[in-house]
This record gives structure tokens, C-alpha cells and sequence, in this order.
């Protein structure tokens, strides 16, 4: 069975949706209590800003600021997932695995054009 070529572009936009959605739900919160003295306010601040920036470079030509972005999520999910390995293997752990494959995607492909 051949794969639905035609899906290509939907599959990606949908990856980088999801992506927003589930930074969005998991770090506003935290974002909005503009806690200078915590580390996870930073994390939440480069999660929010940098997905945004990946959501904004699927509409540009250009790879750079989709690949840049991608390479810092990668970076963080990864510092992310380390952090909840230490409480065990879990669904956590599973999500940002998940989350952290959808970044290594647009890092590795940029943005396909079809």
C-alpha cells in the first residue's frame, strides 16, 4: 500500500500545531507568573517563544529560523526530559519523547516544500 502523498503538507502543519498547542497548555501558566528567580520560567519562556517562532517559519521560504528554532526545542525538550527521567519513566517522559521527535523532524527537513 502506497503512502497518501497528498497528506504530506497537512501532516506537517498539524505537527506544528500540536507542537504550539501543547507548549502553549503546559507553560502559559508558568510564563504568566514571571518568576525572575525560578529556572522553570526560563524554560517556559524559550519553550513559548521558540515554538512560536517555529509556528511563524513554516510560513517563510527560507529554512533558518525553522531549523534554529527546532534546534533550540531540541535542546530544551532534551535538558526537559532529563529533569523528569529522574522521577522515573512515565507518560511525562513519553510525551516529551514524542514532542522532542517533532522538533528532530523540522530540524532534520526544515520546511518541505511540495
Amino acid at each position: 500500500m502506497k503512502p497518501v502523498q497528498i497528506l504530506r503538507p497537512l501532516a506537517v502543519w498539524l505537527m506544528r500545531l500540536a507542537a504550539a498547542l501543547f507548549v502553549l497548555l503546559a507553560y502559559w501558566e508558568t510564563f504568566t507568573l514571571f518568576n525572575l528567580q525560578n529556572v522553570t520560567f526560563y524554560v517556559s519562556a524559550i519553550f513559548l517563544v521558540f515554538t512560536l517562532l517555529l509556528f511563524i517559519g513554516g510560513f517563510l521560504r527560507s529554512h533558518r529560523l525553522t531549523v534554529l528554532s527546532a534546534l533550540v526545542l531540541v535542546l530544551v525538550t532534551g535538558y526537559h526530559s532529563f529533569l523528569i527521567l529522574k522521577s522515573g519513566l512515565d507518560y511525562n517522559f513519553g510525551v516529551y519523547v514524542v514532542l522532542g521527535s517533532i522538533f528532530v523532524y523540522f530540524l532534520a527537513h526544515g520546511n518541505p516544500r511540495y
